[in-house]
């Protein structure tokens, strides 16, 4: 992949861009204590080697977009621990190295995306506005290629109007196209294919589009709704790019989460070959995924079979 395919505001013809997975399940699975947005803010804070090498082991497995853990760095995300004011320090740490890693990948370019939403910590409605477009700001002179807009966390989303957590879907994406960088809208689905605040995939979409999203990501919880999805947008999104988060179920034992066995990675990269069959074009890890499940994807996408995987995509 060369440049400009990373960092147009559209995904390349060619083949699918593969992003990385649940960046707290694949540092918990290395051991790392890890729970929630605010603890990583603090990782980012102490420990930022743990950090970069997680985003070197997902280069090294293959991913071409390394997304930036910058939904740990904004001001309310920071706040519980006492760290507001270094909002705007940590999130040039949080790009620094991911594209320090992202500069280390060996014959080939990857893009850094910013994430932009998805803190647990929501603001307060009447300034969604104002703290997306700080923080797109951040993101954008820090370096970020692509701006991945989000919205609220779903556990907050679930806690608010849902007219307040669709104003945040719009605010993300409305904020991130203004800097003129790549935006993609990320979405999380319920087995529905609802959001947390009960409004359908379709209906996001619209907005999204209207919004200014150059691309559309969906975070799914099974193989059935992706491909549900991919099938009932192609009216609605014939003109940009639709991708897809698959999410797992953790693997758990004395409490910590653990790297799942390799057959049900093997199956869960199964699953991510059909999404990009059917025309996925850009396919990551969704909650619960680690480095395992990336590992698996990787050796599948790297076999004879690549080829008749990706021919509808071609």
């Amino acid at each position: 992949m060369n440049a400009p395919e990373a960092s147009t505001s559209r995904p390349p013809v060619g083949r699918p861009l593969i992003i990385g997975g649940d960046p707290l399940a694949s540092l918990r699975g290395r051991g790392t204590a890890v729970s929630s947005n605010t603890a990583l803010g603090r990782l980012l804070r102490e420990s930022p080697r743990a950090i970069a090498e997680l985003h070197e082991q997902e280069i090294a497995l293959g991913i071409d977009v390394v997304r930036a853990l910058t939904s740990a760095t904004t001001t309310r995300a920071l706040a519980p621990i006492g760290m507001a004011f270094r909002a705007a320090a940590l999130t040039g740490t949080a790009v620094e190295l991911a594209t320090e890693a992202a500069a280390g990948a060996a014959a080939r370019r990857v893009a850094v995306a910013g994430i932009l939403g998805h803190t647990a910590a929501a603001p307060m409605a009447d300034r969604i506005a104002e703290d997306y477009a700080v923080h797109a700001a951040r993101l954008a002179a820090a370096g970020c290629e692509i701006l991945v807009a989000c919205g609220f966390d779903p556990a907050q989303a679930a806690c608010v109007g849902p007219a307040v957590a669709r104003l945040a879907r719009r605010a993300a994406v409305v904020s991130a196209s203004t800097t003129q960088l790549a935006t993609w809208a990320l979405v999380e689905l319920d087995g529905a294919g609802r959001t947390a605040d009960g409004e359908g995939f379709e209906e996001v979409a619209r907005a999204a589009l209207d919004g200014g999203a150059d691309a559309l990501l969906f975070e799914v919880v099974s193989l059935e709704l992706g491909l549900n999805v991919l099938r009932r947008l192609e009216g609605i999104a014939h003109e940009v790019q639709v991708g897809m988060l698959l999410g797992a179920e953790s693997v758990q034992a004395d409490g910590a989460d653990r790297l799942a066995p390799a057959e049900i990675c093997d199956a869960w990269a199964a699953s991510a070959a059909r999404l990009i069959e059917a025309g996925a074009r850009m396919l990551g890890g969704g909650t619960g995924t680690t480095l395992a499940h990336l590992g698996a994807l990787a050796k599948m996408l790297r076999t004879a079979q690549r080829a008749p995987l990706l021919r509808r995509a071609l």
